[in-house]
Parts: structure tokens; C-alpha cells; sequence
């Protein structure tokens, strides 16, 4: 199977009410030699505000935002689609892509009502780089320069860590130089540290995940919280009976004979603290697992002796009760989040409808007119509202006057006033944020800034025209 190593660029970082405006990708072989590489750039969504910061970053001029020459993000979308499609199956992978990119490449299809899940379904897989250079810190030390960031605490960012490693990135922060970026520290990972790269193949696909996390009596979790690896000798507990990629297990650090006697209160008070008895392994979420064996000595409950870490498995084995009332305890304690009242961030609120997932087919092969009456035919209220925005933004000439006008104002009311509850971005927060960077940054630096306030003025002037 191939790769595929990808990257986006957006208009700033909240996967809902951002926007991906450059996405670049390399197709490998399995031993990283390039096939195929393609990358788009699309023009800016009228209700879409550019974060200052993120424009800042990647040295995107105001003028580039509004290129005509581009194609629109529903045409570029379009055409990673396509793309995506003609290079599968294979496994999809970048840099932090599963904690970030993916998300947006997920919101991006749902908004141009694609099947938002490409790159785990249909026999693809998925993986993170950097979580794999992040295990092999772990798991082969010293095989990766780890640059000191932050308080000393290794910095695992791109554009730090592949210059420490000998790669030339002149050109950070834009997708395909950081994909190539990606690829560089991916090549010296398979060289230097095949094995933590194998462990990482072999889990791309939940259903790997599942079967050697389901039949391991005892095996080692890690992860990085807050710039630090942690690792733990775990032992499975099960399933979460409302989410089946939710695997939990146990922390074999805690002695489970002192939960049994714990009341459902004292329990739940003991799972939120620490060390924590349960943790939960996202199986679709490139898990850093890897054998008992190969455990760091750091690792919790590495130092305990082997017959009392056997007698702990049999307990959580011989009291299926107990494991229960893990599982439930450590579900009961999850924050539930209301449904959003906003369509963008109604993605994870279910699939649709059989009957909306055929007419969804017929929409994109039929002409712009044809889709407003398609569209009205939806069962699922966030495609009627995905659907009459999306040809507004593409084709508004084809909407009766009424509908145009409407959606118009909308967008104006939506960008041109902001309150502190608002969750996207609107004109004057975003002035408010340049009118601060304008004051903390270099000289050369400050024309770029200027045009962009000049361009969020103009825009704040015209949609408050409309109002």
C-alpha cells in the first residue's frame, strides 16, 4: 500500500469555522520514494474572516485572498476529492493531521457535502508522524535530534524539529514545503528506527488496534501531555459501550484491590485523580502501544515486581464486576457537550439519513439550478442549511432574489458584529487583534499587516453597507 503525506495551510486553526486555503500532498512508495504529488489553492469563502496571526504566518498577501484566478474552496475540494480517490487505497499521514489537519480536511467535506471520512474508510488507513516521532523519543532515544523548546521541554514542532535533523526549511508554513518536511523526518525514522515505525503501520487501522489490544494481557501505553512523554504498563478493561473506538484500560502503577471497597462516590473522585486507574486508547487515533518488553524504565509500574503485576491482572480478571464499574465510573464522568446551535460544528451530531447519503450522489453531477430544487429535498435540516450556503457561495445568481438577498444579510450580520460568545472569527475582533500585532511587531513586517487592515476595513465597510 501507498502514502500519502499531506498538509493544509487555513485561514486559522478552529476546524468548524476556519478554512483550508492550500492543500499539499506527496504519494510514496512504501519505502518513501516519491510517485505523485499534487497541491490546489483556492480563493476565500465570503463568510470567512482571516485570522491576522495565521496570515502572519504563512505570508499569505490580502490581494491572494480574493484571487479570482483561483479556483473557489468548493472547486478545490472538489479536486482533493478526486485526487484523494485516485491515490486510494493507501495510508494518510502528516504532521499532527490527526489532532489538526484531518479535522479541517473532515469539516471542509462536510461543508461541500463530500463523505467527510475518506481517509479511514474504503480501505484506507491513517497514522501521524509526528506522534511516531514523538514515540520514537520514547522507544529508540537519540535516534531524532529533539530541539529544546518552551522551558526546556523538547519541542516536537515542525519547523523546529526537521532543521534540527539537517532539513532545509527555508519555506515553513507552506503545505508542500512542509510535507517535504515531513517525508525528510518519516525517511529518517524508517532508517534509524524501523521497529517504532513498523508498530506504527501495523496500528494505522482501528481494527489492528482492537484485536492486540483486546487479546494483550499486559503491554505499554505512552503519550505527551503538555510537552512530556508519560508512559504506563496497562492491562485491557473493554469497550466503551457508547463508542466503540473508545478502548479502556487499566493503569497496572494501581493496585485495583484498593478501588474494590470504594463507594460509587469515593470512586468516581479517585478516577479523576491522580495517578489515574483507567485510561482510554482512541483506536482510530494512531495510539503509541507497543510490547511490555520494550517498556522505558519510566514507565508506570515498570518497577513493580512481576508477581505482584500478575497478581493485579488476575484481580481485574477474576472481578469482571469491578471492570464493569470502571468502565461505568469512568464514562459517568465525562463532560457531555450540548449540540451546538451552529451547522459547522454539528459534524459529529450523526450520519445522515440513507435516503439524504443517495441524494447527496445525484448532487454533484447535476447543474448548479437543478441542485437548489436537490436541496430542498434533504431529510437532515444541516444539509437543507450546508446546502443553500455552499450555491450561494458558488453560484448565487442561480437563487431567486428573495433567498440571495437573505443569505447576503446573513453573511453581513455573521462577520460584521461581533460578540464575546461569538465561536468564529468576525471583522472587528479581527481588526482588534491586527491593531495589536501592528503594535508588538518588526518594521518589516508592518506594511504586510497594514494592507491586511486595510482589506478587513474595506470588508467590515461593505457588509455593514448591506445591513
Amino acid at each position: 500500500m501507498s502514502f500519502v503525506f499531506y498538509d493544509t495551510e487555513t485561514t486559522g486553526t478552529h476546524a468548524a469555522f476556519d478554512q483550508i486555503l492550500q492543500f499539499a500532498a506527496i504519494r510514496t512508495d512504501p519505502e518513501l520514494n516519491e510517485l505523485d504529488r499534487f497541491e490546489i489553492r483556492c480563493r476565500l469563502l465570503p463568510h470567512i474572516v482571516p485570522a491576522p496571526g495565521a496570515m502572519r504566518v504563512t505570508g499569505l498577501r490580502a490581494a491572494q485572498l480574493s484571487d479570482n484566478a483561483l479556483p473557489s474552496h468548493y472547486e478545490m475540494m472538489t479536486a482533493i476529492r478526486h485526487k484523494m480517490l485516485e491515490w486510494s487505497p493507501s495510508t494518510f499521514l502528516g504532521y499532527n493531521t490527526i489532532e489538526f489537519d484531518e479535522h479541517l480536511l473532515r469539516h471542509a467535506y462536510y461543508k461541500t457535502l463530500y463523505p467527510p471520512y475518506l481517509t479511514n474508510t474504503s480501505g484506507n488507513s491513517r497514522t501521524d508522524i509526528m506522534r511516531i516521532a514523538q514515540a520514537s523519543s520514547i522507544y529508540s532515544p537519540g535516534s531524532l535530534v529533539i530541539p529544546a523548546g518552551v522551558g526546556q521541554k523538547p519541542s516536537f514542532k515542525l519547523d523546529e524539529l526537521a532543521p534540527a535533523n539537517g532539513f532545509a526549511h527555508e519555506n515553513a508554513h507552506d503545505a508542500l514545503a512542509d510535507v517535504e518536511a515531513t517525508i525528510f523526518i518519516a525517511r529518517l525514522i524508517l532508517e534509524r528506527c524501523p521497529d517504532v515505525w513498523s508498530t506504527f503501520m501495523r496500528f494505522s487501522t482501528k481494527a489492528s488496534v482492537v484485536d492486540f489490544v483486546s487479546n494483550e494481557q499486559i503491554f505499554c501505553l505512552s503519550d505527551f501531555y503538555f510537552g512530556k512523554p508519560y508512559s504506563w504498563l496497562v492491562t485491557p478493561l473493554g469497550v466503551s459501550p457508547n463508542d466503540t473506538s473508545a478502548l479502556y484500560v487499566f493503569d497496572l502503577g494501581v493496585d485495583p484491590d484498593s478501588l474494590v471497597p470504594l463507594s460509587k462516590t469515593k470512586l468516581m473522585s479517585r478516577l479523576a485523580g491522580s495517578p489515574k486507574p483507567v485510561r482510554k486508547i482512541r483506536s482510530n487515533a494512531a495510539p503509541m502501544i507497543f510490547s511490555a518488553d520494550d517498556a522505558p524504565h519510566s514507565a508506570s509500574g515498570k518497577s513493580i515486581p512481576q508477581g505482584e503485576i500478575k497478581r493485579r491482572i488476575r484481580t481485574l480478571e477474576e472481578y469482571p464486576e469491578l471492570r464493569a464499574r470502571l468502565i461505568t465510573g469512568f464514562e459517568e464522568s465525562k463532560v457531555e457537550r450540548p449540540t451546538s446551535p451552529h451547522v459547522e460544528e454539528q459534524l459529529y451530531s450523526g450520519f445522515f439519513p440513507e435516503c439524504d447519503q443517495k441524494l447527496l450522489d445525484i448532487f454533484h453531477n447535476l447543474d448548479w439550478t437543478e441542485r437548489v430544487e436537490l436541496v430542498g429535498k434533504f431529510e437532515d435540516p444541516r444539509l437543507k442549511l450546508l446546502g443553500r450556503q455552499l450555491i450561494h457561495a458558488e453560484r448565487p445568481d442561480v437563487l431567486d432574489a428573495v433567498s440571495r438577498i437573505e443569505l447576503d444579510r446573513d453573511i453581513s450580520k455573521r462577520i460584521a458584529h461581533h460578540k464575546p460568545d461569538c465561536p468564529w472569527l468576525t471583522l472587528p475582533k479581527a481588526l482588534e487583534e491586527l491593531e495589536e500585532l501592528l503594535t508588538s511587531t518588526k518594521a518589516s513586517e508592518r506594511l504586510f499587516l497594514k494592507e491586511y487592515h486595510k482589506y478587513l476595513s474595506s470588508r467590515l465597510k461593505s457588509a455593514l453597507a448591506i445591513l
